[in-house]
């Protein structure tokens, strides 16, 4: 689940957004002239303090989501900024030089970014900071005119700036007569951000909007800054935009700086792992991909939390409400947790009905990115190192893996040829494609087995198709099961700067270690390496039902569950002749299904008033000769 990462995302672009504006005069046609008599005064015609460092405060208001907060920003040109908020229920402060972007979160971690897109965008922004897109013979930027519209009844020149860095738009609707910047929309291929300027006042000869109007897509999240002081031509330390040093230490081993061979369950391709909190333990899914740890809304009421705020966050197939509390002190095997913001969703009822298990949280980043955490999938083991005294020894594959939104990231070839960056999620059941790389390959047309995937945002339909191989960390398996999204949506497996999203139908053949600090990743193989594990045969999806059975709530087109004349809705009462419940029910079930081709299997089911007996014969779903 991302979430406070949005935010970051739309207030960088503040920098252009706050930019000071000149005065009227001629009404030139071409771009760049429109441009360069926009920045006239930045550019030093009419100001001593255009380009000069700067300070501004002010209220910030998320829209329909009853969240208020302030928000201070530095800038020092071209391209050095500081921003910080304050919503009460959450803090997130975020910088960059003219080398590194970094962001620190709510709990007080630092995260460098180091990604290519992330380097790609602050190169583009430095030089948009130094006005190389002013000059007509650049080889950086296109500049065009590309009509006139009006904002909010003001006529204003729409010109839209390229760029042969990335894949990033800017449109700038410039007034026509007063040359202030009335709108802009900053386009990236992952998301949109409009912005309107009102309320321009005089401040030092440089006319600045004191109001902005912000809306980000595709998750339509809405913001209001009303800037109550700026201060032009401020002192500022250059240190300021620089990230911090120290790591926050929030958390302490029990033994030693080291907790090691800490058992987990591995249970329908999910990780588990005992938190303890007021002294009473529960199971919590390990996530590297949750940028924040997340606790159920229910399970929080229940201890006494009360969740503030609500924004939007980025789930696999769509967006999802998160608000935010404060967790106590936790505990895991050989690890306390000084108290941390969390998010608060509603994740206890996606596990009850996919597993049939009672899961009130997801340890995410805040967890993980203090710590160097190995993964032994074969042996169902953890270990947990302190970063700082962490030396590898062994002879894994060291892969740098730049974080992105708090998740590694790393390179992943199908086929030999479907090359690409995957995020690297232990949350994630199963390997997807993106939905635009998918598209963009014709992945949509392969032959495979439709389902229906889910997750934090909801639901939606993929197909899950047989690969020939996957290539990762300089190792190859063969024959991958890979998911591909048969719709484009506002989730994860919609962005288009990844190609993939990398789970634990793959990860299970390793061991990893998941060092944050130096954002790479350290793989060896697994005790099950090469190991073909077993899937389903069926073509049914198998949920809890609001009453407590074994639902089928998807039937795949094509496969025997299909055939055998399943529908939605049936409610499994027997298999075998022995009951749901005594075949260890929605997991039980689902493990009879994925018993050797040609199984026969007699399922009784319910359907409304009807008991029927229907024959059900496995085969390989991606058999298709």
């Amino acid at each position: 689940m991302k979430t406070a990462q949005n935010i970051a995302g739309i207030l960088l672009l503040l920098g252009a957004v706050l930019a000071p504006a000149s005065g009227g005069g001629t009404k030139p046609a071409d771009p760049h002239q429109i441009l360069k008599k926009h920045f006239l005064a930045q550019e030093g015609g009419e100001s001593s303090l255009a380009g000069a460092p700067c300070f501004f405060e002010g209220k910030i208001t998320l829209l329909d989501a009853n969240l208020e907060g302030t928000i201070k920003q530095w800038e020092s040109p071209p391209a050095c900024r500081r921003q910080e908020l304050d919503f009460r229920v959450f803090k997130q402060t975020t910088g960059q030089n003219e080398k590194t972007s970094w962001v620190q979160d709510a709990n007080g971690q630092v995260q460098v970014l180091r990604d290519e897109a992330t380097t790609r965008r602050r190169k583009v922004e430095v030089l948009l900071g130094r006005r190389d897109h002013l000059d007509p013979g650049s080889p950086n930027f296109h500049s065009a005119l590309v009509g006139r519209e009006k904002v909010a009844g003001r006529e204003c020149h729409v010109i839209q700036i390229s760029n042969a860095i990335n894949e990033d738009i800017l449109l700038q609707f410039i007034d026509v007569d007063s040359f202030l910047l009335r709108k802009s929309i900053a386009k990236e291929p992952d998301g949109e951000s409009r912005t309107l300027y009102g309320d321009y006042r005089d401040v030092a000869g440089i006319q600045r909007p004191h109001r902005l109007e912000i809306e980000n897509l595709p998750l339509n999240q809405k913001f209001v800054i009303e800037v109550a002081r700026y201060e032009p031509d401020v002192k500022v330390d250059p240190s300021l935009f620089d990230p911090t040093a120290r790591d926050v230490q929030d958390f302490a081993f029990l033994h030693d700086e080291r907790a090691e061979d800490i058992p987990f369950e591995f249970i329908e391709n999910h990780l588990f792992l005992p938190v303890t909190i007021h002294g009473k333990s529960r199971l919590w899914c390990l996530d590297t991909g949750a940028q924040m740890s997340a606790v159920d809304t229910r399970l929080a009421l229940e201890m006494g939390l009360r969740p503030e705020g609500k924004i939007k966050g980025s789930g696999a197939g769509a967006t999802a409400a998160v608000a935010f509390v404060r967790l106590p002190e936790y505990r895991v095997p050989g690890l306390r947790f000084q108290s941390q913001q969390a998010a608060a969703l509603e994740i206890g009822d996606i596990f009850k009905r996919m597993y049939g298990m009672d899961v009130p949280g997801v340890l995410g980043y805040d967890f993980l990115s203090r710590l160097v955490v190995k993964v032994d999938y074969t042996g169902r083991k953890l270990s947990f190192f302190h970063p700082d005294r962490f030396v590898y020894k062994g002879e894994g594959h060291i892969v740098q893996a730049p974080l992105v939104a708090g998740t590694f990231t790393v390179p992943v070839t199908v086929d030999g040829k479907y090359s690409g960056q995957w995020s690297l999620d232990l949350g994630a059941g199963g390997c997807s494609f993106h939905y635009p790389f998918a598209e963009e390959n014709g992945l949509l047309a392969l032959p495979g087995v439709e389902r229906l995937g889910g997750g934090a945002g909801g639901s939606f339909r993929e197909k899950e198709i047989r690969f020939h191989s996957i290539e990762f960390a300089g190792f190859t398996l063969d024959k991958p099961l890979i998911d591909v999204p048969l719709e484009h949506t506002a989730g994860a497996l919609g962005r288009k700067e990844l190609s993939g999203n990398l789970g634990n139908t793959v990860l299970r053949s390793f061991i990893l270690y998941l060092d944050y600090k130096r954002q790479r990743i350290i793989v060896e193989k697994g005790g099950d390496f090469g190991r073909e594990f077993p899937s389903d045969r069926s073509g049914l999806m198998v949920i809890l039902s609001k009453e407590g059975e074994a639902e089928i709530a998807f039937v795949s087109p094509g496969t025997p569950g299909e055939t055998c004349g399943f529908r939605r809705g049936d409610v499994i009462q027997s298999i075998n002749g022995k009951d749901a419940p005594a075949c260890g029910g929605v997991l039980g079930v689902r493990k009879l299904f994925q018993q050797s081709p040609g199984t026969e299997l007699t399922v009784t089911v319910e359907r409304g008033d009807e008991h029927l007996s229907l024959p059900l014969k496995l085969k390989d779903l991606h058999d298709f000769d």
